[in-house]
């Protein structure tokens, strides 16, 4: 079996105390083709032969300072290996999409969020002449969520209609159906948290980008505890370090600020319950060779809220080899 590669989703979110597993929202679009000013200063790669199928490998090792995002600041390490397998029906530009994953999660001082978990993603993406492109995904993830450190089965039918103004510059639009399920005790966290919003994305000389985007989601529980509405803002940037080597810098920043249906006492009041959430991630990523690649990963995350004991701090360093194999 020669070992060829064609690219690499470096998710540290295969981790519980890092990320969770990636929706559809999330991974990256087909880049269509460079302004020729773009092209003309991008550094050179190597050709490389697409393939329909491979199979790829991940081993994330992570240190996180308050895994449970409490006040109690339990640290933690982690290491999450994966195994992946992945279609293509076209490896050039491909009108349907299957990668299905499946990781062992490991941690230190607590066994929580010790599990399996799986993640089945299907698209199929639509050409719509030159400028418009539909894509409908489907995801199924099992153990695999770890959003607010929650553990649960989520289902998700996503559409995305993207308009490409020009070689440079992309607006894309989605809206989901989530269903979040959750095991016992905790069937009253069980919900629908439907979501809607956009993305820009624009791509500058020398394979720089930055995008901002915007999304709203309303999280509909059985217990009213876990009813809120979020708002997130985000922005990204991101550049090559050193040409030569192709190594890549991203950082993200992110504001999310949150409302509950459930009302706390504050000051003898009862008032509903307001958090504002901010994430800043730092992932640095180099090839090692044609195979394999290697990625450093940094993020801060803090949250603020009108219910004290809801405040946290957390820092989160990890680490990610990742291979894959053609047949």
């Amino acid at each position: 079996m020669k070992i060829k590669s064609c690219f690499l989703a470096l998710t540290l979110g295969c981790s519980v105390a890092a990320h969770g597993q990636t929706t559809a929202s999330n991974r990256p679009q087909p880049s269509g083709k460079k302004s020729a000013t773009a092209s003309a200063l991008a550094p050179e790669k190597t050709p490389v032969r697409m393939r329909r199928i491979w199979l790829s490998l991940t081993m994330s090792t992570v240190y996180d300072s308050n895994l449970d995002h409490d006040q109690a600041s339990l640290n933690s390490f982690g290491f999450v290996p994966s195994v992946g397998l992945h279609y293509r029906d076209n490896p050039e530009k491909p009108n349907f999409e299957a990668d299905y994953e499946v990781g062992l999660h490991r941690y230190t001082n607590s066994d929580i969020y010790d599990r399996v978990s799986q993640n089945l993603e299907l698209a199929y993406r639509k050409y719509l002449g030159r400028k418009w492109q539909a894509r409908t995904t489907g995801v199924v993830s099992l153990k695999g969520s770890s959003e607010d450190r929650d553990v649960d089965n989520e289902y998700v039918l996503e559409q995305q209609l993207q308009y490409r103004f020009n070689p440079a510059n992309r607006l894309r639009f989605y809206g989901a159906y989530r269903v979040k399920r959750y095991p016992a005790p905790d069937i009253e966290k069980n919900a629908v948290d439907p979501y809607f919003g956009a993305r820009f994305d624009h791509r500058l000389a020398q394979q720089r980008r930055w995008e901002v985007s915007y999304r709203y989601d309303k999280n509909r529980s059985a217990g009213v505890k876990d009813r809120y509405v979020r708002w997130t803002y985000g922005a990204l940037f991101s550049t090559p370090v050193r040409r030569s080597l192709r190594d890549l810098l991203t950082l993200e920043l992110r504001y999310a600020p949150r409302l509950y249906a459930r009302q706390i006492k504050v000051d003898g009041s009862r008032v509903a319950r307001k958090d504002q959430r901010w994430v800043f991630d730092a992932v640095y990523e180099r090839p090692l060779s044609t195979d394999v690649r290697m990625a450093f990963n940094y993020r801060y995350e803090t949250r603020s809220s009108n219910d004290v004991e809801k405040n946290f701090n957390s820092h989160l360093l990890g680490v990610t080899f990742g291979f894959d194999w053609w047949k």
